[in-house]
């Protein structure tokens, strides 16, 4: 027997109409562009957040003098905003329960990047980096060291706000369905009986 009756047919690849080449090329630079751009401005922005300062007005800046009181007072109480803030905003979000996991998690990083924002604003206008540990006193290397510990107590929040969404959330949900379930039926029951006498 020849050869040519055992011959394999393979199968015939389509061939690739001519016609679609230049389409196919366009959108494959045009998704190419895209994804150059969302990946530079992904970068752009992690490296602006890291590594820009905050501008400051001159006259805004601690002089750097341990007898500049009223500068020391202002960064005393942006000091303690800070930590005020972001004590408030952990507590009021944990307070609004699981209605909106995703919204609650959207909220609190919305508000961690404006406080973290506001952090690097205090700090540069308090000089803690440049200054502490300078002779300007223990209140001020104190002051400056609580400026430190807040961005570890507001990444420790985080964690806590997710480990409850995580968590903690349906069950809280839950523990709202029943109470308020429990609560229609005993309205709507008092309703059917109609007004009650009071004793005495």
């Amino acid at each position: 027997m020849s050869k040519t009756g055992f011959q394999k047919l393979s199968p015939k690849k389509p061939k690739k109409r001519p016609e679609f080449r230049e389409y196919r090329r366009a959108v494959q630079a045009t998704t190419f562009g895209i994804a150059a751009i969302i990946i530079t401005w992904l970068i752009a922005s992690v490296a602006h957040s890291l590594f820009a300062r905050p501008a400051v007005r001159p006259g805004a800046t601690f002089s750097g003098r341990a007898d500049d009181y009223d500068a020391l007072l202002r960064c005393q109480a942006d000091v303690e905003t800070l930590f005020d803030d972001v004590n408030r905003k952990l507590f009021s979000l944990q307070a609004l329960g699981s209605h909106y996991d995703i919204m609650l998690a959207e909220q609190w990083e919305m508000y961690s990047k404006h406080w973290k924002q506001r952090r690097r604003e205090v700090g540069a206008r308090c000089r803690f980096e440049e200054l502490r540990n300078h002779g300007l006193g223990a209140a001020y290397d104190r002051l400056a060291s609580v400026y430190d510990e807040l961005e570890e107590v507001q990444r420790a929040y985080a964690v806590l706000l997710y480990n409850y969404i995580d968590h903690r959330a349906s069950q809280v949900d839950d523990i709202r369905h029943a109470l308020e379930s429990s609560r229609k039926t005993f309205e709507s029951q008092r309703a059917s009986r109609g007004p009650t006498r009071q004793p005495g």
